[in-house]
């Protein structure tokens, strides 16, 4: 019933379809401009032109005002609608213009015949039709009718929400019941639509705050996401740096250690050809001995002995021991202690070492472990941030309109 009402509110009088372009006259009351125009350019009279509505004169012819407000209301019924609306009806005509038809302005229920201004007066200035109901124009006179009592709907229930006749009132069910006048019920129903119109406005204006929030957590999000790969992106380029470096540092260092063993090698070749030769140059001089008389033999042999027993292999060859208790640097701030244990003084240390590169790298899992933690860091200080930009719950922009009489 409700929605049956807001229609009837937003239906033209003169053509009974929904307003289309609707204009104000001085008295208030709305019509489809070009309904209103073809009436009074078919009903002009000595008094000018009225309102087909209330009947009220204007001489000379009122401008006709745009109504806006109406023109939106309708607007949004037309979209709430789960239909499309029906086809706009013709216009009623006067049944006494036989030449000439023209629209009527008003409907007769008692007559059941509608007339244009000019066949409406007498009904407007005699006494006899004073109780004649006067409606806007219609057709099908039974939309007007109580289907129980096939009379005029004349009142308003408020229990019952519906229009009923005075039969429904005295013998019908709606007896004892609350009763409005049709032009009462009118008003109180406009005003719970004023106050629909305002709440759906007031939906529209959350609506329109929320889209702005959206696109303001739009925008905080890709500023956090920038910030966050831009961190993210020094992080790791602080790391690869990193990296790079201590690669060149840990092969300088298999590089130094490669170069001291060679060194070491090199070194102890070349003292075993200086032995080889004066090994030689010994056993030469054996050989010669026993040419020699006894006297001569023996002090020149114990000589040779004493020569031979120097590069004999029960004595180890004596060379430079090898440091290893003090400080490379390697570059920044990375200095690294050489730990192994010192070896036998008497020999050469002809073995690859690289107990240095696994203190190093000891040393650098510190400094990894720092920039894994800032990247951590990062990304946990940027998922709180989103967290504070989560979506709230928005309720629906649309409720079912409904009007009950107060």
């Amino acid at each position: 019933m409700a929605a049956a009402g807001l229609r009837e509110e937003l239906t033209c009088a003169v053509c009974l379809g929904l307003y289309q372009d609707p204009v104000a006259l001085p008295c208030q009351h709305s019509f489809c401009a070009k309904c209103i125009s073809d009436a009074w350019d078919h009903s002009v009279t000595r008094y000018g032109v009225n309102c087909p509505q209330c009947r009220r004169n204007f001489n000379p012819r009122p401008n006709l005002v745009k109504n806006h407000t109406l023109r939106n209301i309708v607007e949004k019924y037309s979209q709430s609608q789960p239909t499309a609306p029906a086809a706009r009806p013709s216009p009623v005509m006067c049944e006494y213009c036989i030449d000439s038809p023209s629209p009527a302005v008003k409907t007769c229920l008692k007559c059941e015949t509608s007339f244009c201004s000019h066949h409406l007066q007498p009904h407007l200035t005699k006494q006899i039709y004073k109780d004649h109901g006067l409606i806007e124009p219609i057709t099908d006179f039974t939309t007007r009718q109580c289907p129980t009592h096939k009379k005029v709907l004349e009142f308003y229930c408020k229990q019952d929400e519906e229009c009923v006749c005075m039969s429904c009132t005295v013998i019908g069910k709606h007896k004892s019941h609350s009763l409005l006048t049709l032009e009462e019920a009118r008003d109180k129903i406009k005003g719970k639509l004023q106050s629909e119109v305002k709440n759906l406005h007031d939906r529209q204006d959350d609506c329109t705050r929320r889209q702005l929030s959206l696109k303001h957590q739009e925008s905080e999000i890709k500023r956090h996401v920038k910030e966050m790969k831009k961190q993210l992106s020094t992080d790791f380029s602080r790391w690869r740096k990193q990296l790079a470096e201590d690669e060149k540092k840990v092969l300088k260092m298999i590089d130094d250690e490669q170069r001291r063993v060679l060194s070491c090698i090199k070194s102890e070749a070349d003292s075993m050809v200086e032995k080889m030769a004066n090994l030689q140059l010994i056993d030469k001089e054996f050989q010669d001995q026993h040419q020699k008389d006894a006297l001569s033999f023996i002090q020149d042999v114990k000589q040779l002995l004493e020569r031979s027993n120097n590069y004999g292999y029960n004595r180890a060859f004596q060379y430079g021991s090898v440091n290893r208790g003090q400080y490379v640097d390697y570059g920044d701030d990375d200095y690294i202690l050489l730990s192994q244990a010192h070896r036998n003084t008497t020999s050469q240390d002809t073995s690859v070492d690289l107990s240095t590169v696994t203190s190093f790298f000891d040393m650098k899992l510190n400094k990894y472990q720092k920039f894994q933690r800032s990247i951590l860091e990062t990304i946990a200080a940027k998922s709180r941030q989103f967290h504070q930009l989560q979506l709230q719950p928005f309720g629906s922009a649309w409720d079912r309109l409904r009007f009950p009489i107060q």
